[in-house]
């Protein structure tokens, strides 16, 4: 695509972002059984807060959030941006560092996505066709290490949406593309084409939005195609499209599908347009099996452009776009998700005006929303 072209695109998403949203993950080991929650979950609770654009807070369209120890890193389509922020304290989340620009030489035009691995942050950059590399060995100085960009061949990046790295590759969903690209990143400094497979139709992959990879399979959501489509990437550089599972409506609910993890033997894939989530069985990466499905606008769920997903200790916690919403979920067993609790509004207190991103760790839910240009913290209470 045409740079001139795809600005004019990037415009057009945030001009509609009110209605559409643009189209925007380490799993456990796997489990005989569904697993169970750790502790019983009872509510959630906005304990804290930080939002803005542009300087200091560079949160402008904040698309995706990761944590790791005590630092939250946060992605940002309008600001092109990687934030991080200190939050040992959460009821006081706090700006500690920043990388900007669209181009070189950090490559962020419309950060879409951050996955970490190891001391690195992967960024992948949908108006740059881009995967960025920086070094957060000091949270407070990341540093660019690598870039590797290019629509089309040999990179196929264009319109890069979503990263995961597993065993020392980067897999890559690129949305305009219509692939899925396999980098080898085991030196970072020199990120390596290795391998990808695209194609709208088999292999399913218009308007790749999300990857998730688990014991050597990929697990893709394709908002063009309405599908959870798999890959045996056992070989990076021969991916194979082995299954799909697709449809809009009754009986996968895949309308708009935008975000996926993987715990367990469990896919769970939450769809914009269907404002759905719906849960594969995977025990069979050949033929992923349909086991249970929540779709709602507003009351009581709020689904409404479900965008994200993270599941933790039996419990799945989905962000809804449109909603401007957190919602929690007992799957403990799939087959009935399960409504525990939800959180919305947009603006004071809570934030979540254009919902995109969750992360759990450490007790907290942490949610990045796009209009609101927030990182919002949530306490898991458990009973």
């Amino acid at each position: 695509m045409e740079k001139n072209t795809k600005i004019i695109l990037g415009l057009l998403i945030i001009g509609i972002i009110a209605v559409a949203v643009i189209w925007i993950a380490n799993p456990p080991e796997e489990e005989e059984e569904p697993p169970g929650p750790t502790k019983e979950v009872k509510e959630i609770k906005l304990v804290g807060s930080v939002h803005g654009e542009g300087s200091p807070n560079y949160l402008g369209g904040a698309s995706s959030v990761q944590v790791a120890g005590e630092y939250a890193y946060v992605a940002s389509f309008v600001d092109s941006a990687l934030s991080v922020f200190d939050i040992s304290d959460p009821s006081n989340p706090t700006i500690v560092s920043v990388v900007s620009g669209a181009g070189a030489p950090n490559y962020l035009g419309g950060a879409s996505s951050v996955y970490l691995y190891k001391n690195y942050a992967y960024v992948a950059s949908y108006m740059d066709d881009a995967l960025s590399i920086f070094d957060i060995s000091d949270p407070r100085n990341p540093k660019i290490v690598g870039v590797i960009s290019g629509a089309g061949a040999p990179n196929y990046l264009d319109g890069a949406d979503s990263v995961y790295v597993a065993e020392d590759y980067a897999y890559v969903a690129a949305f305009d593309d219509k692939a899925l690209s396999i980098i080898d990143v085991s030196d970072p400094r020199n990120p390596k084409y290795v391998g990808s497979i695209a194609g709208k139709a088999s292999p399913y992959l218009d308007g790749a939005s999300a990857v998730c990879i688990s014991e050597g399979y990929g697990y893709i959501a394709t908002a063009g195609d309405d599908a959870l489509s798999v890959m045996d990437l056992h070989d990076p550089t021969n991916p194979k499209h082995i299954a799909t599972a697709r449809g809009a409506g009754y009986p996968n609910f895949l309308d708009g599908a935008t975000g996926v993890t993987v715990d367990g033997k469990y896919a769970y894939v939450v769809a914009m347009y269907d404002n759905s989530l719906t849960i594969f069985d995977i025990s069979d990466p050949t033929a992923p099996l349909y086991v249970g499905n929540v779709h709602c606008i507003g009351s009581p769920s709020y689904l409404k452009g479900a965008s994200w997903i993270d599941v933790s200790g039996g419990y799945a916690y989905v962000t809804s776009a449109r909603d401007n919403a957190l919602s929690v979920f007992d799957v403990s067993d799939p087959s009935d998700p399960t409504l525990v609790d939800t959180i919305h509004g947009a603006g004071a207190p809570n934030f979540l005006k254009g919902a995109w991103s969750v992360d759990v760790s450490g007790g907290y839910a942490y949610v990045a929303s796009f209009e609101d240009a927030s990182l919002s913290v949530f306490k898991i209470v458990t009973k």
